[in-house]
């Protein structure tokens, strides 16, 4: 028999969730304490099934939708779709490298979850959407992951140090910059063009899932690099890696938008640079106590 949501406590857990990401709270909870605990959210918590959404008004939403935010949501959603694909088939050397059984326990919920951030995707674009996803969406950072997973298998059978610093170099690179930075910039951009319009309430509902799920995994990412970001060694490889992406970041809200062979115009609304921006030093200063 499933758990009845009346009995799962999901705005304590938000408040949670919060809380672990807002690295000016202190949590003095060492790094397996924390993982455990954020792998029996997930799996207490994390268990949403996205063929459950209800996506009827969605369709009627996005039939009456004018055609400019109509393509916009298609480049903006293959978008989303790629990297949680790209992710969900990279990923695995992020649990092998973790050092203990409990963080590996975590990040696993981690890569299951990213599966299903997949197919909630793949399901809304042949519901709702009802065309192929868009080939021309850039997402340098994603592209990027291939070889930092095969850095980190490397890793796995060097020392403590190396394996360390790979570590810390993969937790920037995934929970800080694609979680962290680029990932929480689209739930606000979705927000700010159709959720404040009570457009698509599917999708809205999919992205609070997502979002949720996520916030384990950007909370673990944030405290880990605090932690680590202590040793000079280890602040500097931070600083180093999140500014060498945020070009790349940038880049997705500064490219030209291509649906369908013709040019979309970007919603005013979206403002996606100053988005990025404005995360991007908000983490640098959590984590390493200053902006570049």
């Amino acid at each position: 028999m499933s758990i009845s949501e009346e009995r799962l406590n999901y705005e304590k857990v938000d408040q949670e969730l919060d809380r672990i990401q807002d690295l000016t709270q202190e949590d003095r909870r060492k790094a397996d304490e924390l993982a455990y605990s954020l792998y029996r959210m997930a799996i207490r918590f994390g268990t949403w099934d996205p063929l459950e959404i209800d996506l009827t008004e969605d369709k009627k939403h996005f039939a009456e939708m004018d055609k400019q935010k109509r393509d916009y949501l298609i480049h903006f959603c293959t978008g989303f779709w790629n990297a949680e694909e790209n992710v969900a088939l990279q990923f695995c050397p992020w649990v092998m490298v973790a050092p203990s059984t409990y963080q590996q326990a975590f990040l696993s919920t981690q890569l299951v979850e990213e599966f299903k951030h997949t197919e909630f995707f793949e399901h809304y674009f042949k519901e709702v959407i009802g065309v192929e996803r868009e080939n021309k969406v850039q997402n340098i950072v994603h592209d990027s992951l291939d070889p930092r997973g095969k850095q980190l298998i490397q890793a796995i059978d060097a020392g403590p140090v190396e394996r360390e610093a790979a570590m810390v170099e993969g937790l920037v690179h995934y929970q800080g910059v694609i979680e962290g930075v680029q990932a929480m910039v689209g739930y606000d951009v979705f927000e700010a063009v159709w959720g404040q319009y009570d457009l698509l309430p599917g999708l809205k509902e999919g992205f609070k899932n997502i979002k949720r799920d996520e916030g384990r995994h950007v909370g673990f990412g944030l405290r880990m690099l605090k932690q680590f970001a202590k040793k000079p060694e280890h602040a500097e490889r931070i600083k180093k890696i999140y500014t060498e992406y945020l070009p790349a970041m940038l880049t997705r809200y500064d490219q030209q938008v291509i649906v369908n062979g013709e040019e979309v115009e970007t919603p005013i609304e979206v403002q996606g640079k100053d988005r990025i921006q404005n995360m991007f030093d908000r983490r640098l200063k959590d984590v390493l106590g200053q902006t570049v």
